[in-house]
């Protein structure tokens, strides 16, 4: 594996140090965001997200790509299921088996693509009327990487690190192929990483019976 794949970068990161600070973004879904059921942490990091589920009253399944992330993640979450995952091939997760879907800044490393098909694993997986709750890189998010013009689907290297950086039209693209249709789509300023970062925050349900 060279020091350029994206999961030796992570396990490098990971290895060294925290990297997000605790940030209660979630408290501004609570009324949508379900108190019971299955969730699955896609990306969880250092797995702060993941315990906000558990202190919901959710089942957690947490996945990483990396394993210094899950190492962390199992840490501070021992009670969560762990798994290292890829968000493009949710490999051994059954069809319809969770009721929330988390993907926090972790579905904007893809081109268009890929993007599809990481898109269609959430949809697979969500259960009818379950919630995709994500947060993206936006199209102005200057701070860590946006390019100039950011409407094509080209990706931007950032640290080592291709990224993707959304307009509306590129998320609502991505839904339009899949069974997820938009409830909420907005943009806010986080300060999780130090300097402001601009981030669309997508709230999207599987339709279906």
């Amino acid at each position: 594996m060279s020091d350029s794949d994206p999961k030796a970068i992570w396990n490098g990161r990971y290895a060294r140090q925290a990297l997000a600070c605790d940030e209660d973004w979630l408290q501004a879904w609570d009324a949508l965001l379900p108190r019971s059921g299955t969730a699955l942490d896609l990306g969880c990091g250092d797995g702060l997200e993941t315990t906000r589920l558990l202190d919901r009253g959710l089942a957690v399944t947490a996945v990483d790509i990396s394993v210094q992330a899950l190492a962390r993640a199992r840490q501070r979450n021992p009670q969560a299921q762990h798994r290292r995952a890829d968000a493009r091939e949710l490999v051994g997760m059954a069809d319809s088996s969770f009721d929330l879907v988390l993907a926090h800044l972790s579905l904007h490393y893809f081109d268009r693509a890929d993007s599809l098909r990481a898109f269609a694993e959430v949809a697979r997986v969500l259960k009818p009327q379950g919630l995709l709750l994500a947060g993206l890189n936006a199209d102005d998010d200057v701070n860590y990487g946006a390019p100039a013009d950011a409407s094509g689907w080209g990706l931007t290297m950032v640290d080592g690190l291709p990224k993707q950086f959304f307009t509306e039209a590129k998320l609502l693209e991505l839904l339009t192929a899949t069974s997820l249709q938009a409830v909420q789509l907005r943009k806010r300023e986080s300060l999780r990483y130090g300097a402001p970062k601009s981030l669309w925050e997508l709230v999207a349900r599987k339709t279906g019976a």
